[in-house]
């Protein structure tokens, strides 16, 4: 397939009917590609087929807004942004430049999202967030959320996530984090900068996640952890302690397990 493009990442893999498809591949020293093959030598193979697939082969961005969305009066939609089919946008919502907000979204009133920010379809930003506390008779009270949600730039989330709105200040998301399908954060969160959290997480109310960690799929943090910089909470970890920085945790409760 002439303008094919690959990368192989393994040591001694067979190449041979790669040559036939007359494609360019992408591969890191020590990986033995055929003379005749078309390649490109680099210590990040991955990395740097993502960087070409976006330069050349990735769809257009598009920009405008979808006739269905549902935008209240007081929003202003950069030109170079996008709203999506049935997405409703309330009174107070900020959109930055190059944004992409996906069909059926929901940003509630006061929502700030940056520039550079991509948000799948179905995900929801701002809603109340889940504040009860019992009063003299044992009843269940909601306690008001007034505050909003902010997503700095260069963040991307995924469909079907629900980012809730912080109970007085606001919940509020780094610039260039990764959130992924399915995940739910709950009020008054802090996420840092350049983190990336994976599909079914749940971040319960007042977590503080510092800059470049990991949280895995289907973990679990309860309310009010801090979870410092760089470090790694493993697949369905439940996580009911601190967690220092530069150190990895699984397990139910997780525990360090060593450093990252």
């Amino acid at each position: 397939m002439r303008g094919a493009l690959a990368f192989c990442n393994r040591e001694g893999a067979d190449l041979s009917g790669w040559v036939q498809m007359g494609g360019c591949l992408v591969a890191p020293e020590g990986v033995q590609v055929p003379a005749d093959c078309a390649h490109v030598v680099t210590p990040s193979a991955r990395l740097d087929f993502g960087r070409l697939v976006q330069a050349f082969f990735a769809p257009q961005r598009p920009v405008g807004v979808e006739s269905t969305a549902q935008i209240h009066p007081s929003v202003s939609i950069p030109s170079t942004s996008y709203i999506g089919h049935f997405a409703v946008l309330e009174e107070g919502v900020q959109i930055g430049e190059d944004t992409v907000i996906g069909h059926h979204c929901t940003l509630h009133a006061g929502t700030q999202v940056g520039s550079q920010v991509s948000i799948g379809a179905n995900t929801v930003l701002g809603s109340v967030g889940f504040g009860l506390e019992e009063d003299e008779s044992g009843e269940w009270v909601r306690i008001p959320h007034i505050g909003r949600v902010v997503v700095e730039d260069q963040v991307e989330i995924g469909a079907s996530t629900v980012i809730a709105r912080g109970t007085i200040f606001e919940t509020r998301i780094g610039r260039n984090t990764k959130i992924d399908d399915q995940v739910f954060i709950a009020h008054n969160a802090q996420v840092g900068e350049n983190c990336t959290i994976i599909a079914q997480a749940e971040v319960s109310g007042s977590v503080v996640i510092g800059r470049d960690t990991w949280i895995g799929p289907a973990a679990t943090i309860i309310q009010q952890v801090e979870i410092g910089s760089n470090s790694l909470v493993g697949i369905g970890a439940v996580v009911t302690k601190n967690v220092p920085s530069n150190v990895v945790v699984a397990g139910n409760p997780a525990r360090v397990i060593r450093e990252r």
